[in-house]
């Protein structure tokens, strides 16, 4: 049974049941520690389940990545309009939203290895479905199904969680959480060359396929689940949880189109507000929560959250509008006329940075504390931006400074993902990693939709955003960058001052639940 109940359970428990419940969960956790290495199921199979989640990482973040540098050529293929297409990428972050929390649930009950197989599968199948669209609604189809593949990164975190030792799990979360980096950079480098030689249609067929032979080779090297809550799914708290998402991204995504403070915007954000109160009500009478809220409100949880959705504004949003930044034509005085394929390849060293910044947050996180090397990641992307700011005038510029702020995306990226997943049982893995990434999310959206509106009051000749407008973007995500690395500091510190206490997760959960406050 989990220490975190339903608030219904613990009504139930005296307190000094609930004390000897405490000491007994902690009494296990020690001689789980001390265990002998020989005898310890961790340590059977990671090398193999690490690399294919490696793998697994970086092939689900080139589905995200391939599709919006060929949103054009897609829009000519479906015989849309630009407002279809821009469905295109809105389906995909709607139905992320809205799955990834209801499947890292179910991973936490059902087994995660069996639901990111299922996820993989799905995406499979909304590949295949996208890969033979012909028309713009059979193409938001595939891309809802894709959307199922939000779950893959959580789902992982939560595998590595239960096999890795746990002196290990910080350096395996960083690597995969690196590896999805890599996948993202190379989508964008990649996309232009397959539209090219092989057509629009393998964007989705080259997935498909690796992603099938990827799900076939997890089903026969990852080990069943032996951590799980077991219990129902709390529809009720699903639907709401959906639907505040929906009413919240919906106006994000498209608020340019239909305006910030139209009739429907307004509604829309009014029935987030109306949804999430509702979900937070259910979640807290719930006896199978979605989430738990005993764990959203530990302090190294919520203010990890926190951070990630400031994160995740500057993070979406500096991938997104640098490639365009180098694609603006010369002809502005200004762009520096890079094609496509071009800005992918300039773009390569920020991958790389990434990659590397994931690695080494694993690695640091054991030397030193997380929230040090958490701080030093949001300030490399502080420091790139604000070298954007100044210096633009040559691509090998923006290069350089997108690379310093890859740097930091790649660490920081790696290091929430390593506070998140150590600071909850392995039985809440799943949900707690699932939240934080559609945290993330919302960051991004909010990101890009605030960006838009700056470059769309922005227009210069032939209808491109000004340089002024550029300059005004990259200084505004890196005032958000320094806020949010300001915002680290509210992370709490490992609780004994040994650092690795502050990966024994349920250690550090039945530490806290003996306060009366998690705040």
């Amino acid at each position: 049974m989990s220490l975190l109940n339903s608030k219904t359970k613990r009504s139930l428990m005296t307190d000094a049941q609930l004390n000897e419940s405490q000491s007994a969960y902690r009494n296990l956790a020690e001689k789980s520690y001390v265990a002998d290495v020989e005898t310890n199921p961790k340590n059977k199979g990671i090398g193999a389940a690490l690399a294919m989640l490696a793998v697994t990482s970086a092939s689900y973040a080139l589905v995200q990545s391939m599709v919006s540098p060929a949103l054009e050529t897609l829009r000519f293929a479906l015989n849309t309009s630009q407002a279809g297409i821009s469905w295109v990428l809105a389906a995909y972050l709607l139905s992320s939203a809205v799955l990834t929390p209801v499947l890292g649930k179910l991973g936490d009950q059902r087994g995660k290895k069996s639901i990111l197989i299922a996820a993989l599968c799905v995406l499979v199948l909304g590949c295949g479905v996208s890969a033979m669209a012909t028309s713009l609604p059979v193409m938001l189809a595939g891309r809802i199904m894709q959307g199922a593949s939000g779950v893959v990164l959580p789902l992982a975190f939560g595998v590595l969680r239960e096999m890795s030792p746990d002196e290990a799990v910080a350096e395996s979360v960083g690597l995969v959480a690196a590896m999805s980096s890599v996948g993202g950079g190379l989508g964008v480098l990649v996309a232009g060359p397959i539209v090219a030689t092989m057509g629009v249609q393998w964007l989705f067929w080259l997935p498909a396929i690796s992603n099938g032979i990827i799900a076939l080779l997890l089903f026969r090297i990852l080990p069943s689940t032996t951590v799980s809550l077991g219990g129902k799914v709390n529809w009720f708290a699903a639907a709401a949880l959906s639907i505040a998402l929906l009413c919240l991204l919906l106006p994000l995504s498209l608020g340019a189109d239909i305006g910030w403070l139209s009739l429907p915007a307004v509604a829309l954000f009014l029935a987030a507000l109306t949804f999430g109160t509702a979900w937070i009500l259910i979640e807290s009478k719930s006896s199978y929560p979605l989430v738990d809220m005993a764990v959203f409100r530990l302090r190294s949880v919520w203010t990890a959250n926190l951070v990630s959705l400031l994160f995740g504004v500057v993070l979406y949003s500096a991938m997104g509008f640098i490639p365009s930044f180098m694609q603006v034509p010369a002809a502005t005085d200004y762009g520096l006329a890079a094609s496509v394929t071009l800005s992918g390849i300039l773009f390569l060293p920020t991958t790389f940075a990434m990659f590397a910044g994931g690695l080494l947050a694993g690695r640091l996180t054991r030397a030193l504390r997380p929230k040090p090397v958490l701080i030093a990641g949001m300030l490399c992307p502080v420091i790139g931006l604000l070298g954007l700011v100044v210096a633009h005038d040559h691509r090998w510029e923006v290069a350089l400074a997108s690379a310093v702020a890859g740097l930091g995306f790649g660490a920081a990226l790696s290091t929430l993902s390593i506070i998140v997943v150590s600071s909850v049982p392995e039985d809440q893995t799943g949900a707690a990693a699932s939240m934080n990434a559609n945290i993330r999310t919302i960051g991004g959206a909010l990101g890009a939709a605030i960006v838009s509106s700056i470059l769309e009051s922005n227009r210069g000749l032939g209808g491109f955003p000004t340089e002024s407008g550029y300059e005004i973007v990259f200084s505004f995500l890196a005032i958000t960058g320094l806020i949010s690395s300001v915002t680290c500091i509210l992370i709490p510190l490992p609780y004994n001052g040994d650092h690795d206490e502050f990966y024994a997760g349920d250690r550090a959960t039945a530490k806290l639940l003996d306060q009366h406050s998690p705040f």
